[in-house]
């Protein structure tokens, strides 16, 4: 996965479970919300995504989670995205105990056109139905809208994952098309939707998020 911080070469046990304290240690945190916080990944979060990955509740919309993850494979990754200039992924951490639940970024940045990808996984179940995705969509909005001044940031979202679309529009995205047929996993294609947020759309929703009073101690303007 891609990432911009710093690498702790300290060896890993892939079958053990990165505790809170160790998620915490020696890392200051990037973005913070009410329920969320979000730093740079870390090379003891690999073995989780590893697990996550080869989880099909996971990946059940997905199109990660056809083949088998492995740890060599995410470390692979994990090292050569940190030179790019196109990819920022930050580790989704739990406001209350600290433990690295999920992975989320803005990726394929244009720094012309000024746009990037929006992409998340929440990968432990504990932490599902709490609102955690919708709260991380806001701050990496705010994020590439406040800090890298995108005026477009944009998403797929599988059409039978009515829950996260529904969650992609409270935050005040809207549908651009439908790519058809995308995605075939469980046996079935899927239809993706294709969605988007606009600068001046982001303005508008702000104050109705939640979290915005949160956004406004962040990136305070003026």
């Amino acid at each position: 996965m891609k990432t911009k911080s710093h690498i702790d070469n300290r060896p890993e046990d892939p079958g053990r479970t990165v505790t809170a304290n160790e998620s915490s240690n020696s890392c200051s945190w990037f973005l913070e919300g009410q329920l969320t916080r979000l730093r740079g990944m870390h090379e003891n979060d690999l073995p989780a995504l590893v697990r996550w990955l080869d989880d099909h509740r996971v990946t059940r919309y997905l199109a990660r989670g056809t083949y088998p993850a492995s740890l060599s494979g995410a470390h692979g990754e994990h090292q050569s995205m940190q030179a790019s200039s196109k990819d920022v992924e930050l580790a989704v951490t739990d406001a209350e105990s600290g433990a690295c639940i999920g992975v989320t970024g803005l990726h394929e940045l244009e720094w012309i056109a000024r746009h990037a990808e929006f992409r998340i996984l929440i990968g432990e179940p504990t932490a599902w139905g709490r609102g955690i995705g919708t709260e991380v969509c806001q701050l990496m909005c705010c994020y590439g809208f406040e800090v890298l001044n995108l005026n477009k940031i944009y998403l797929g979202a599988s059409e039978a994952n009515r829950g996260a679309v529904r969650s992609y529009e409270k935050s005040g995205f809207r549908a651009e098309g439908i790519l058809r047929q995308e995605v075939y996993r469980n046996s079935t294609y899927y239809d993706v939707v294709r969605m988007s947020l606009l600068r001046h759309e982001y303005e508008d929703v702000l104050p109705s998020w939640t979290i915005a009073d949160k956004i406004a101690e962040l990136f305070p303007r003026g």
